[in-house]
């Protein structure tokens, strides 16, 4: 038998003016935004905590923030009066009080959250989403909205309205990443560290080929712990199951390989802790969608502006690729990202906003990084908000007269 049929009956468990899946950089930032604009929003993340990356993930530093106003200044702001931002580059957090501000931050706001929720399919009438349905231990939920923003990493959402995407071959998609926290770094480490040398040397001593010739110690600040940087998995399919299991399993395999070899072969390292393996994979790339613009190289290059831009983004192309072994970096000038790349073609009161958004493979190994997700949030947050409150289409709206403070 290939398929087995079924017929439910979903409840009905609430209704919002914008619902928000995934709370991620990018959906923590949507959410509070659109809930700031007086939106009753619902925020669903499929973990036990809001960040995705930057806590899930052990994602460190937060590139590309020095160019970006609203909840992303604000965050690092009240992180550096605490003494939880700095350490590796002077732009790295704390992940547990990242996780914790963000959950003030929904709180003071209004954002009604629900954790270990995950999202399974779109409600559409026509080519209109009015809604999700999700899963959890409550069991199979749906929740109705004037308008969805999708922060799901992998356009979940967006792919279940029936929205256009592209996707790389296994030969060009960017290698997948198992981010992991060690301890008891080392006090001439304690400001983070690129590894190359010791790791180069250490694996020629032993006769094992090195998965990644760029490892990074990037330590938390005023702490002793760290996240390394360093598995690399290629060639795999975000959306096969069956290679996300092998991603995860060969990541910590390489993570338990390299700690070894570390505190065999250099005596600095000789107590260093391993403390455990990130939550969630660390996907680079996975799809873009097809919206009313796509971004290019030839915009990063020329450092192009738009009528419609939402935020600034200066961090280069950077392409993690099995041809490389490394990493592939070409400078860009500082450009903007414009709205029209939230908006998926053919689909409406619906925004995605982080990595996924319209773009080509270049581009996105640009704009892919946490603080430009966090502002496309931000922005589709004020959007969505403006539109349920005024039953208006996304595509009408003059997105830079409602965001003058991200701007």
């Amino acid at each position: 038998m290939e398929f087995m049929n079924e017929q439910l009956t979903t409840p009905v468990a609430g209704r919002f003016d914008v619902i928000v899946v995934g709370g991620g950089p990018a959906g923590s930032c949507a959410a509070i935004a659109a809930a700031r604009c007086g939106a009753k929003t619902l925020l669903i993340e499929r973990q036990n905590c809001l960040g995705g990356m930057w806590t899930s993930g052990f994602i460190n530093p937060i590139f590309d923030h020095e160019n970006k106003n609203g909840i992303m200044r604000e965050l690092i702001n009240e992180l550096d009066k605490k003494g939880f931002w700095g350490g590796f580059w002077n732009e790295s957090m704390n992940y547990e009080y990242m996780k914790h501000l963000l959950e003030q931050k929904c709180a003071e706001a209004g954002v009604k959250l629900l954790f270990q929720t995950a999202f399974s399919k779109a409600v559409m009438e026509g080519s209109t989403i009015t809604g999700v349905i999700c899963e959890s231990v409550s069991g199979r939920k749906a929740y109705f909205a004037d308008f969805v923003v999708d922060c799901s990493g992998d356009a979940l959402c967006a792919i279940s309205a029936g929205a256009n995407v592209t996707k790389e071959n296994s030969e060009t998609r960017q290698a997948m990443t198992l981010m992991f926290l060690v301890g008891n770094v080392p006090q001439a480490y304690r400001d983070g560290a690129l590894l190359k040398d010791i790791f180069i040397a250490m694996f020629k001593k032993a006769g094992k080929p090195l998965p990644f010739d760029m490892p990074y110690l990037i330590t938390s600040p005023n702490s002793r712990f760290g996240a390394i940087q360093y598995t690399h998995m290629y060639g795999l399919d975000p959306f096969s199951a069956e290679d996300l299991t092998a991603a995860a399993i060969e990541g910590r395999r390489q993570m338990i390989e390299a700690v070894e070899l570390l505190k065999r072969s250099d005596k600095a390292f000789s107590d260093l802790d391993l403390i455990c393996s990130s939550q969630v994979m660390g996907v680079r790339e996975s799809v873009q969608v097809v919206g009313e613009y796509t971004l290019t190289a030839n915009d990063l290059l020329s450092g192009a502006s738009f009528p419609d831009g939402i935020t600034k983004a200066a961090f280069n192309i950077d392409i993690h690729t099995q041809s490389n072994l490394g990493q592939d970096v070409r400078s860009v000038k500082p450009y903007e990202i414009p709205f029209r790349c939230l908006i998926p073609k053919d689909i409406h009161h619906l925004l995605v906003a982080g990595r996924t958004i319209s773009g080509t493979h270049e581009a996105m190994a640009s704009f892919r990084v946490t603080a430009n997700c966090a502002a496309m949030g931000e922005a589709a947050g004020i959007a969505a908000s403006h539109c349920a409150k005024h039953r208006t289409d996304v595509r009408s709206i003059n997105i830079r007269e409602l965001i003058p403070e991200l701007l």
